[in-house]
């Protein structure tokens, strides 16, 4: 698989993450409020149309952008055990995007 595929698989796998969490999952494990689903989902939308045009740009701020998921993440798998399956699993999203970005940037 292609880096730039890769990279861009987890992008939007975080965005399905954050739906889901915040959308769809019921107390304990999830907020089930769709302000916070769209609040949580508005900053990744606004990179996706460069992040899927494979504009490594794009991909490098998105990747500072995740910086503020991934301390989310954190936050939430430390203070908040019924959340931590979801919170864990942002934190390895953040961290495989970073990975696969800087494999790609390797490449290049």
């Amino acid at each position: 698989m292609r880096p730039q595929a890769f990279v861009q698989i987890l992008y939007l796998a975080l965005m399905a993450l954050q739906l889901v969490w915040h959308g769809l999952l019921p107390e304990p494990g999830g907020n089930r409020n769709w302000v916070i689903a769209l609040a949580a989902v508005l900053p990744l939308v606004i990179l996706l149309p460069g992040i899927l045009a494979g504009r490594i740009r794009s991909m490098t701020w998105g990747g500072y952008l995740l910086v503020i998921y991934f301390t989310a993440g954190v936050m939430e798998t430390w203070s908040n055990p019924p959340q931590r399956v979801p919170a864990v699993s942002q934190v390895a999203l953040v961290l495989l995007y970073v990975a696969a970005l800087l494999w790609l940037a390797r490449r290049d």
